[in-house]
């Protein structure tokens, strides 16, 4: 057993200064891409659209962020990820700003879809930055600092774009948190400059193609996974704020306190989460067995508290609703630990593209499909039963279908292409 302290031990295993900004980065990702979910009941009102067209543009972030996943996965393998992150950073950011000067709702789409397109380098160079830098040991806490992000993006995206909102409008919201987003450019600066560095597992050559990747197993099912849990995140990130205020009948004010209580919780178990995980693979458990607990027990939770929440009083509907949260946070950094794993460092930026490009796909269909739904029905029951039935497909495809996670040895598939090839 080692003598050193944890928190060297820590330092030492981890690029601290490189995981809190990709973790900040993310936070901001989260934090702009939410803030029409919070304008949300201010647009519908403004521009008198019904809930269908409100899906439409809540849904409009991922016809950008999509199809660019895969492009933006290759060059952070081949050009840098730092770079790329970079330029993809400022490109949402002033699409941002800018959304505060749409006056339509189709121009406010189409900045909706830069942005997408901008924040589409996050998880394939963030990801990319950490399978080259940290070590399996560390693996789930550094991810687990990363997706925090995610979750306190959302949380601080909604308390202060909510306030901003309340006080002074929609469009000084947009404004405001676009301008702010372009500080963190400041301390990456220096990250920028670091020389590239060797994979912290020792890992060389230039990795598998793309037709190597396509032809994974893991990669497809893995995908399935992910886009269930999606599916169900994206409907509680875009349509939390007007459900509670529609089918629950909360003020703007408390419908802020819930929304970010909701994601202060998936923060604390993400965090939970990640070093709970890295002390149990250093106990001896495989790392399969880890991750796919941890996957399987947040699918299962989720889907049965949505489906109870379409039944539940307004109390006890919005404490389901904070469970849900908690266990939401197993699954950040267990899904992203999985690509880093099975991929390695000299493929997880493609693979990260193709595998989040797929999976938010949820993104796209969630606000939509619910929007049907609750235009058609007139409730918002029918779709939580939908979100919370596709958190249980993602519970049997952890189990059952994902294959065993473990590296893949690029190297021995590519002997067997060059044989296969012959003289």
């Amino acid at each position: 057993m080692s003598s050193e302290p944890p928190r060297r031990a820590w330092s030492a295993g981890v690029p601290v200064a490189l995981v809190i900004l990709l973790g900040t980065a993310l936070l901001i990702n989260y934090a702009d891409r939410g803030t029409v979910s919070v304008a949300g009941p201010s647009l519908g009102a403004e521009w008198q659209l019904d809930k269908d067209q409100l899906g439409w543009l809540l849904s409009a972030f991922f016809w950008g962020y999509v199809p660019a996943q895969p492009l933006v996965g290759w060059l952070a393998d081949r050009v840098g990820a730092a770079r790329v992150l970079t330029a993809g950073f400022c490109l949402w950011s002033l699409a941002t700003l800018l959304c505060g000067w749409s006056w339509t709702p189709m121009s406010l789409a189409a900045l909706r879809v830069v942005m997408g397109v901008g924040e589409s380098v996050t998880y394939p160079s963030a990801l990319a930055l950490l399978a080259q830098r940290v070590s399996d040991r560390y693996r789930a806490r550094a991810t687990s600092v990363l997706q925090l992000g995610g979750v306190a993006g959302p949380a601080l995206g909604t308390f202060v774009g909510g306030w901003i909102l309340v006080l002074y409008g929609w469009r000084t919201m947009f404004i405001t948190l676009g301008l702010l987003s372009l500080l963190w450019l400041i301390p990456w600066r220096r990250q920028l400059a670091q020389p590239a560095v060797a994979p912290a597992d020792g890992a060389q050559g230039e990795g598998p193609t793309f037709p190597e990747i396509l032809a994974k197993r893991a990669l497809w099912t893995a995908t399935l996974g992910n886009f269930c849990s999606n599916y169900a995140f994206y409907f509680v990130f875009t349509w939390l704020p007007m459900y509670l205020v529609e089918a629950r009948s909360y003020s703007v004010a408390s419908m802020v306190s819930v929304t970010t209580a909701f994601y202060v919780l998936d923060g604390l178990g993400l965090l939970a989460t990640g070093w709970a995980l890295d002390a149990w693979v250093r106990r001896g458990a495989r790392a399969d067995r880890a991750y796919r607990t941890a996957l399987a027990v947040s699918a299962a939770g989720v889907g049965v508290c949505l489906i109870l929440c379409a039944r539940a009083g307004p109390g006890a509907a919005v404490a389901l609703l904070l469970v849900a949260g908690v266990l939401d946070g197993l699954n950040s950094p267990s899904v992203c630990s999985v690509v880093q794993r099975f991929a390695g460092p000299r493929a997880t930026g493609r693979w990260m593209g193709v595998e989040n490009a797929i999976a938010n796909v949820a993104g796209i269909l969630a606000p939509i499909v619910t929007g049907y739904v609750v235009k058609e029905t007139g409730r918002y029951e029918p779709a939580l039963y939908v979100a919370g039935g596709v958190a249980l497909v993602g519970l049997l495809t952890w189990l059952f279908l994902v294959p065993r996670i473990e590296p893949i040895d690029w190297s021995l598939r590519r002997e067997r292409f060059a044989r296969a090839a012959g003289p």
